[in-house]
Formats: structure tokens, sequence, C-alpha cells
């Protein structure tokens, strides 16, 4: 019994796997059925650009791999396009690699120097004329108590040395505050923490101005007639007067 139902149920199953395969066949013939399109006859056109968008092209710097695209005509771009055509040949030049790039960095080296010499930096590391000039701006910070403000001023104006002579004003000027315990003096200080630290509200906005004046005259590097050398002495005149 158990047999028979066995060999019932295995006939079914080969049948239907023969099914399958028979159809999975017919479907491939089917896939592959060549089908043939329709025969174009249809006429072709021809597109070539005009011969205006051809001279753009050929004259585009963008496409000229080999040769050089002639020159604008506006005569300054004309000059820049000269300019450049010409630095970029001398760049190349053998002469230039063998001896003006070295003349160039020489001479890039030099100014760069007498950029740092006019702007005091060089001064300030090697001590420039420190130990020549007693009137220099670190031994008058250094001996501020020790100098004779009124004959080095004296000094410098029968030198005409206005900018000096206002530099000692202010010196000076720091001298009596510093004596009359208004401020503290140190060589580290700046001029603004002395006008800070000045707490006399009467006296601050002069001495405010009085600084403002100073540094426009000794650290802008100005040149002081004589006539406005006479107004700021008289304004260093009437706040000393007033300490």
């Amino acid at each position: 019994m158990i047999s028979s139902v066995l060999k019932r149920i295995t006939l079914t199953i080969l049948f239907a796997s023969i099914g399958i395969c028979l159809q999975a066949q017919k479907n491939e013939k089917a896939d592959t059925t060549t089908v043939k399109a329709p025969f174009d006859q249809s006429s072709i056109v021809q597109r070539l650009p005009s011969t205006e968008r051809l001279d753009d092209l050929r004259n585009d710097r963008e496409y000229r791999y080999h040769n050089d695209a002639p020159p604008p005509e506006n005569p300054l771009t004309k000059f820049w396009y000269w300019l450049m055509r010409k630095l970029s040949a001398f760049f190349q030049s053998s002469s230039y690699e063998n001896f003006w790039q070295y003349v160039i960095l020489a001479a890039i080296g030099g100014f760069a120097l007498w950029l740092l010499y006019k702007s005091e930096f060089l001064g300030g590391i090697f001590g420039r004329k420190a130990q020549d000039d007693p009137l220099s701006y670190n031994r008058i910070t250094e001996n501020i108590h020790e100098l004779d403000f009124n004959k080095l001023i004296d000094e410098a104006v029968e030198n005409h040395n206005y900018r000096l002579a206002i530099r000692l004003f202010y010196l000076k000027t720091l001298k009596q505050l510093t004596d009359k315990q208004l401020i503290h003096w140190q060589p580290t200080k700046t001029n603004r923490i002395y006008v800070d630290e000045l707490g006399n509200l009467r006296l601050k906005a002069d001495f405010e101005r009085l600084t403002s004046q100073f540094e426009y005259v000794w650290y802008g590097d100005f040149t002081v007639s004589e006539a406005e050398f006479g107004d700021i002495k008289e304004a260093f005149s009437n706040f000393s007067a007033r300490i």
C-alpha cells in the first residue's frame, strides 16, 4: 500500500520536472527569435559650423596648443601681452639661470635689509649707535633720573633737532610726574600705561594730548618746523607749571 503511494508521488514529481524543462526550452527559443528592423532610407544632413565660428575657435588661446594666438587689439592689453612674452622668454633664458636670478635675489635681499634698517629693527638687535650717541632712545630711558634735561634740550634746539627736543620735554615730564608720585616710572612701561596711571583727572586729558603729540612726532619720524616746535614747547611748559 505504502509502496504504491510512493511510486505515484515519484511519477508525479518526475512528470512535473519534465514539464518545467520543456517550458524553459520553449521560452528560450522564443527569446532568441530575430526581429528585422525597417530599412532607414532617410537622407543624411551634414551639419558644419559657420566660418565665423571656426575663426573664433582657431583664435581661441585655450585651443592653441602649439602656436601662440594673435595678440589682442586693445593697446593696453597688447602692451601687457608683449611684456609677459618678454618676461617669459627672459626667465627661460640661460642668462637668467646662470646670472640674473642671483642679481635679482641679491637686490631683493638688499631691499629687505634696507626696510629693516629703516624700521630700526636691526638697531634694536645690534644696538645701532647705542654707545656712540648719549641721546639714543635706550640711554635716555635708562638714565631718566640722571640727565640734565634743561641742558640737553638747549643743545637740541641749538642744533635745530626739534624732534629730539620734544622727546626730551616728554621724558622730563615723566620725571616730574614720577617725582610728584603721580605715576610710577619703569623703563619697560609704555606711554599709554603712564596715561592710565595718572589718576589726576585735572591733568590726565592734557597729558594724554601731549603723549599723542610726542608719539606722532617721534615714532612717526615727522619733521618739525621751528614754529610747530614753539607751540609744542609752550604746551609742555604750561603742563609742567600745573604739576
